[in-house]
């Protein structure tokens, strides 16, 4: 009966120490937390809504201002109807050109600059607000594509 006791404490132990996070974050040379970059920062020449904050863990940006590719995830407060029409009328003015768009639950929009391509996702969150996801990649420019 003790070994059972004792596995049951160990057990219980393990998953004490399983669930528990520990908030690692990179610190300067003076000791204090390196500062995340804002939205806008990482963005470049996207534009980007008032009040808009970046979801670290879901976001990888390789390059900067126009020549930046990867994934920015946002949270954006306000109603997903509101944040589509943003995207969608703010983007030309940015120089992006609206490809194609879906509004519902899940909205999509496609829009092409130069030699990148960007897909922004939109989606109520489940707290309110929405969530974001800006996909940047270079275009393809092959004009003998193979099926």
């Amino acid at each position: 009966m003790n070994i059972l006791k004792y596995l049951t404490l160990l057990c219980t132990a393990y998953a004490l120490v399983a669930c528990s996070s520990v908030d690692i974050k990179p610190a300067s040379k003076d000791g204090a937390p390196a500062p995340e970059a804002s939205a806008a920062q990482l963005a470049g020449d996207m534009p980007i809504p008032p009040g808009a904050t970046v979801r670290p863990q879901d976001t990888l940006v390789m390059g900067t201002g126009s020549r930046w590719i990867g994934r920015i995830s946002l949270s954006v407060a306000g109603e997903s109807q509101a944040v589509y029409t943003y995207y969608r009328d703010g983007l030309p003015s940015a120089g992006w050109v609206l490809t194609s768009s879906s509004y519902s639950k899940l909205s999509f929009l496609t829009f092409n600059k130069a030699d990148r391509v960007a897909t922004i996702q939109i989606q109520s969150a489940s707290f309110g607000g929405n969530e974001v996801i800006i996909t940047v990649t270079p275009a393809n420019k092959s004009n003998n594509a193979t099926p």
